[in-house]
């Protein structure tokens, strides 16, 4: 329930809200809580409280009132946000320059005290396909089998196996018995080729048989093939689940898999997307899928943004609670907001030289939505920097997003050596590759620093990659993303 002391708390929005901001969220808050679409116990109540918050919040002199009586203290959304930029300042420049941002977002532990927990609602799309038979589907039904057990008495869970078409195991439930995991697992056996989309498709269905409002909802899809003409329609039906609060996670096993394509379904609804080339990482990823998501302080994230005029996103990368790239866009699915640890997406801009009448330049403005089981939470985030003509005397950028420039360098470096191969120049992926072999060395990370200097090799021998490094090289240098302490 709204707080009954504050009417920001009432429509989710900060002090600083703008008319629009303030509009925006109430429409929100009106979808979310009439008693038409809402049917809690208490909805009628909401629905009411944020009437009457948006009644003095909309009108500019009752807020005015409000705003001097209100008390000073009870301020809090519960929700922080902290941002760092590369410079302290925007320069007064006649050509355009690149500026970066790291945006955090992380619930305060009063705010987790009073949240809703949320019920896991997943389902396991596991590939059947001919190239899983033998010691990969043996220890793929091992870890479901361990995984299904951990499940709390309110989780749903269901079983999915596809080749070139797709077969539910074990339709959503809680709590099913051990006999029926393993007559579910029994039929899980290799034949066909790889159809991603069967396999997402009847994951997403079993997932929608229940209100999706109620619980983190997931799919995780675990794989070893590539997938041939349907990657649009997976395409599609990943932008459809993020917007019913439905996130895809993927593995990748050995080297025949497109890592690519994975990526992307997984980064459009925000989960993560990981590598294995040794099976018993199989069982670890699983753990460390389900433990995230039962950490969950929310179903959904998700972030809007606005460029300003004469600003332009260069890229965006999530680096906590896992490391993937974004695609550009203006609305991220930043996947669930977990208790006790921040998100942070690291953004890349251009901006074009700005007029000399200004002193303070707005680069996005936009607000974080936090879904949770009964209502959504919004907050306003704006990025903008004084202008400067004293280059000299700038700060240093603050440690925390040095590091994660220099880091995301490291990833830059691998997916240029890419770009270099697919434009027929395997001379520069050469170079790039000892370049990043030589940094990754002085970093410590010797084991990654070798894997470099093999591709490097085999490059200069085969004028490619070979399929093995090429995905230890991405995945190994998107892991540095990650703070140390995590």
């Amino acid at each position: 329930m709204p707080d009954k002391t504050d009417f920001y708390r009432r429509l989710n929005i900060g002090t600083g809200a703008s008319e629009e901001a303030i509009k925006k969220a109430y429409r929100l808050a009106v979808r979310k809580t009439h008693p038409d679409v809402n049917r809690n116990d208490g909805a009628t109540q909401l629905f009411l409280d944020i009437q009457e918050a948006y009644k003095i919040l909309s009108d500019p002199n009752r807020k005015g009132d409000y705003d001097q009586g209100r008390d000073p203290h009870d301020i809090s959304s519960g929700i922080l946000t902290a941002i760092e930029y590369s410079q302290e300042a925007l320069l007064r420049l006649e050509e355009p320059q690149v500026i970066y941002s790291l945006v955090d977002i992380v619930s305060t532990k009063d705010e987790e005290q009073k949240s809703v927990d949320l019920p896991l609602n997943i389902s396991l799309v596991l590939d059947n396909s001919t190239s899983m038979k033998g010691p990969r589907l043996d220890i793929l039904r091992a870890a479901t089998k361990e995984i299904i057990s951990d499940l709390g008495e309110d989780d749903l869970v269901s079983v999915i196996s596809f080749n070139d078409r797709a077969k539910v195991l074990l339709t959503s439930q809680t709590q099913p018995s051990d006999v029926q995991v393993e007559t579910a697992l029994n039929d899980l056996y290799a034949e066909g080729g790889t159809e991603i989309f069967q396999g997402i498709e009847a994951g997403y269905e079993e997932i929608r048989k229940h209100p999706t409002l109620n619980y983190v909802n997931h799919i995780i899809l675990i794989t070893d093939g590539h997938t041939y003409g349907d990657e649009d329609n997976c395409i599609a039906l990943a932008n459809t689940a993020a917007d019913q609060d439905i996130g895809i996670s993927g593995l990748g096993i050995g080297i025949e898999w497109n890592d690519e394509f994975v990526d992307q379904l997984c980064a459009l609804t925000g989960g993560q997307s990981l590598f294995v080339h040794d099976l018993e990482q199989v069982k670890e990823f699983l753990e460390h899928s389900v433990a995230s998501l039962k950490e969950a302080f929310s179903r959904r994230l998700t972030l809007e943004v606005t460029l300003a005029p004469g600003v332009k996103m260069l890229s965006a990368f999530r680096i906590l609670p896992e490391a993937i790239p974004l695609p550009i866009q203006e609305n991220y699915s930043l996947g669930i907001l977990k208790k006790h640890q921040p998100h942070r997406v690291l953004f890349e801009f251009l901006v074009d030289p700005i007029p000399g009448e200004i002193d303070r330049a707005v680069i996005v403005s936009g607000e974080f939505i936090i879904k949770k089981k009964i209502r959504d939470q919004v907050i306003p985030i704006t990025l903008d920097r004084t202008l400067s003509s004293d280059i000299e005397n700038l700060e240093p950028p603050p440690p925390e997003i040095f590091k994660a420039i220099s880091h995301l360098t490291f990833y830059r470096l691998q997916e240029k050596a890419q770009q270099d191969i697919a434009s027929g120049n395997p001379g520069t992926a050469y170079q790039r590759l000892l370049n990043l072999s030589s940094h990754l060395m002085a970093k410590g990370e010797d084991a990654l620093a070798k894997i470099a200097m093999n591709e490097a090799d085999y490059i200069k021998s085969h004028n490619n990659f070979s399929p093995t490094g090429k995905k230890q090289l991405k995945y190994g240098t998107m892991r540095l993303l990650l703070p140390e302490k995590i």
